[in-house]
């Protein structure tokens, strides 16, 4: 009897153990799987981002209300399962926690104020996933001279 009991346990703690590496497995692709969804929700959200700069950059107000109109409704979907987009304040303080420079630009010494956002940031269910892209006001409350040269160049390309 007690052979049969140790053996019935040993059963059990087999079958315990290959259930947690199925639970452990079907996790881990859930995990991937989410992640996948992040990169391709996140890209969706910037290139919508992108055709609201351009259509605010284009000055026709009834395709800025479209676009902006269609920006929230696509960042309100995005809301709902706990991916949240942000963009930096014109003038508001350089915070190195949720923004992110262009390649090549420095801090000022003074912390900086943001010029505008280039790219959002996102946050999913609470957690930094990326930081806000931008572009910083020179120390005197202007764009650097190489900010305005680029946003020249675009605005006469539209």
């Amino acid at each position: 009897m007690e052979a049969e009991v140790r053996g019935f346990k040993e059963f059990m703690q087999k079958m315990s153990d290959a259930e947690k590496t199925t639970l452990r497995l079907e996790v881990d692709k859930l995990r991937r799987a989410e992640a996948e969804w992040l990169q391709v929700s996140i890209r969706m959200l910037d290139h919508v981002y992108a055709l609201h700069l351009g259509a605010s950059r284009s000055g026709q107000p009834n395709l800025i209300a479209q676009l902006n109109n269609f920006q929230n409704a696509c960042r309100e979907v995005a809301r709902r399962v706990g991916l949240t987009p942000f963009a930096a304040s014109p003038a508001e303080p350089f915070d190195a926690q949720r923004h992110q420079l262009l390649e090549g630009q420095e801090l000022p010494k003074n912390g900086g104020t943001v010029a505008e956002t280039l790219a959002t940031g996102y946050t999913f269910q609470g957690r930094l996933l990326r930081p806000a892209l931008v572009r910083l006001n020179n120390g005197n409350g202007n764009e650097t001279g190489a900010a305005l040269q680029e946003r020249t160049d675009k605005t006469t390309d539209l």
